[in-house]
């Protein structure tokens, strides 16, 4: 089994994990969201290294182009999820928005991969 199969199957195992939890023991989900959400610098960090990782094994394999339209999919997949929870969502933007500085480094992959991307594709 190759280390992107591996991957695909750590995250389909996962997603039926977190639906199972979300369905049958929503209070489990509370309770493990908090635990995670609660500790940012933490949760930050160790999200950090596994994007890391993650993304060295998807990037050994795949062209950025492809991981640019699978991240585009995703997105929008995110969109469609987040949409019913657009006053929420807006309110967070907002704070975003005024508090920058604590995205400078998300804010900095994004335009670091968007400027790959576009070097790619261009060249």
């Amino acid at each position: 089994m190759s280390p992107i199969e591996i991957l695909a199957i750590i995250f389909a195992v996962l997603t039926l994990v977190k639906l199972l939890i979300t369905n049958i023991f929503p209070k489990t989900q509370i309770k493990i969201a908090k635990a995670i959400l609660n500790r940012p610098t933490l949760t930050g960090i160790i999200s950090f290294i596994l994007s890391l990782i993650v993304g060295y094994y998807i990037l050994t394999t795949l062209s950025i182009v492809q991981v640019a339209a699978t991240m585009l999919l995703l997105s929008l997949l995110i969109g469609v999820a987040y949409s019913v929870y657009s006053k929420k969502l807006l309110s967070l933007i907002v704070e975003i928005v005024k508090e920058k500085r604590k995205a400078w480094l998300v804010m900095s992959i994004w335009a670091v991969i968007a400027i790959w991307i576009l070097f790619t594709i261009l060249s």
